[in-house]
């Protein structure tokens, strides 16, 4: 049993109905309840941060979640789509001209000496 799952049972034990006859949560044990769910707050606040630091590109509201489960589901689902995003980039930026140098051509002489010549240097 986690910590997110104690409070919350503690929680729901303490809250009685009007007439149930239970009994209410005495203060201390509310000012418990309020701590952890702020510290719990604080801590979700970290993680989110510290999520965006690993990752600049994703919109800080792609990131929602009431727990650190729902956190990093969501970051998981905001990382795969920046992946997409920048497979399409890539795919769009990527040269249309072929890799590589054109094939060399030989010179072409230019005058009737010139093309005798390089005729006979051809034998």
């Amino acid at each position: 049993m986690n910590d997110d799952t104690a409070i919350e049972t503690a929680a729901t034990a303490g809250e009685a109905a009007p007439g149930e006859g239970g009994t209410a949560l005495p203060g201390p044990a509310i000012d418990a309840l309020e701590g952890a769910a702020e510290a719990n707050r604080l801590l979700l606040e970290r993680l989110r941060a510290a999520l965006l630091a690993n990752e600049p590109l994703i919109d800080p509201a792609m990131l929602r979640g009431e727990t650190a489960e729902e956190m990093e589901a969501s970051f998981a689902a905001a990382r795969e789509l920046v992946a997409r995003i920048r497979e399409a980039v890539r795919k769009e930026s990527a040269p249309a001209v072929p890799a590589g140098a054109p094939g060399r051509a030989s010179p072409r002489p230019q005058g009737a000496f010139a093309k005798i010549r390089a005729g006979l240097e051809e034998r």
